[in-house]
């Protein structure tokens, strides 16, 4: 997605034309929020996201963890009347902040990001096991949260067996040419 910062343009301007979406159609009612599977750990809502882009607070919104703690799980978007796509925003607004070099706040969130990709990157897929052990050795924490790992493990939560998706070079051209569209 190529990002377009033209300074003739208001924020909600910019984010309208660049992610497809009408924010003007936002009724505010919070079923966004409200069905945010990380809504209770962010620093804003994806309701209160909305509203800081029609102030036109992109510095707030760069800064904010929320841009790195989103997994795209797509239930904003499902339960918004209007229809808007918050997961495109956000992965727009992340893409501006990394390019301008600006990295979550707190550092876990910054590894657990990375290796996320990392992982993603390799397999097509997160691959929870080795994730959770690599988070783990990076935060200096090796046997964090280790008790509710092996009760997942134990509910078939988790996947000891680590699978690829089928057209992995699909996927790794996705992050090697960002800019090209899917025909």
């Amino acid at each position: 997605m190529a990002l377009d910062s033209c300074t003739n343009y208001s924020l909600q301007e910019e984010i309208q034309r660049n992610c497809d979406v009408n924010l003007d159609t936002c009724y505010e009612c919070g079923k966004c929020s409200g069905g945010c599977s990380n809504g209770h750990i962010f620093d804003f809502t994806p309701r209160k996201i909305i509203q800081l882009i029609k102030l036109g607070q992109e510095n707030t919104l760069l800064h904010m963890d929320a841009l790195w703690i989103c997994v795209a799980c797509n239930i904003c978007w499902d339960r918004c009347p209007s229809s808007i796509n918050i997961p495109r925003i956000m992965d727009y607004l992340r893409e501006k902040a990394h390019q301008q070099g600006i990295t979550a706040t707190r550092p876990q969130v910054e590894t657990f990001h990375r290796l996320m990709l990392d992982s993603i990157y390799k397999r097509g897929r997160v691959a929870e096991v080795p994730m959770m052990i690599q988070y783990n050795l990076a935060i200096g924490n090796l046997f964090n949260e280790s008790g509710m790992a092996a009760r997942m493990l134990l509910k078939g939560k988790l996947r000891p067996v680590l699978t690829s998706v089928k057209q992995i070079q699909t996927v790794r051209q996705m992050f090697n040419n960002p800019k090209k569209k899917e025909g």
